[in-house]
């Protein structure tokens, strides 16, 4: 059993970093000066943040708990082995986590409401420009199977000419209006391919 274990927790890691390495690099476009602005900034809450981060730890916790008790206790009672899934399942939202909190850190958003001009800033000092009407070839929403507590774990990856965007579900849970605007205006422009996954790492 704990080699069973161990291999669960090494597919998670060689998946995590092999999805890593496929995103495609940021490339450099150009923008007008008057154009830059009316750019306005897509952007998370402190209070979101804190709200998401409660949960998952609170479901992490529980998983731990879980796992242990499987350990201590299934020795004896066979039956609980059954859980273990469910205990790795629930630990494994840390790694969905950290890695939508990472890419909410790596990169700010700026949108044009009115020209549906894009701005993407990376933590690196590499930008990405393009139109959210004009250069988008198509998008896809991956979502987790279900919420962890209150919340949704997912992003949408936009394929555009000049590489590969993706964006959390975080930034779609702000209620600010700009972030509603560009989400509002990406649904409306474009057919989105959903597909769900235990484990919607990025």
């Amino acid at each position: 059993m704990r080699f069973v274990l161990i291999f669960v927790l090494l597919a998670i890691l060689v998946y995590y970093i092999s999805r890593r390495f496929m995103m495609s690099a940021p490339q450099r476009t150009g923008l007008t000066q008057s154009r830059r602005q009316n750019l306005q900034l897509l952007d998370t809450q402190p209070g979101l943040l804190a709200k998401v981060t409660r949960s998952t730890m609170m479901t992490v916790g529980i998983g731990v708990v879980l796992f242990f008790l499987i350990l201590i206790i299934g020795m004896k009672i066979k039956i609980l082995w059954i859980a273990l899934p469910l205990s790795l399942y629930l630990i494994g939202q840390l790694f969905v986590y950290s890695n939508h909190m990472k890419v909410v850190r790596n990169q700010r958003l700026y949108f044009d409401p009115q020209q549906g001009d894009v701005l993407v800033q990376y933590s690196n000092g590499e930008q990405l420009q393009f139109n959210l009407l004009r250069d988008i070839q198509s998008v896809a929403e991956v979502k987790s199977v279900q919420k962890n507590r209150d919340t949704l774990f997912g992003y949408y990856k936009l394929e555009l000419k000049q590489g590969q965007l993706v964006i959390p579900y975080l930034l779609e849970q702000n209620p600010q209006p700009i972030n509603k605007q560009f989400f509002d205006c990406l649904a409306t422009n474009y057919l989105i391919v959903v597909e769900s996954r235990l484990f919607p790492i990025i």
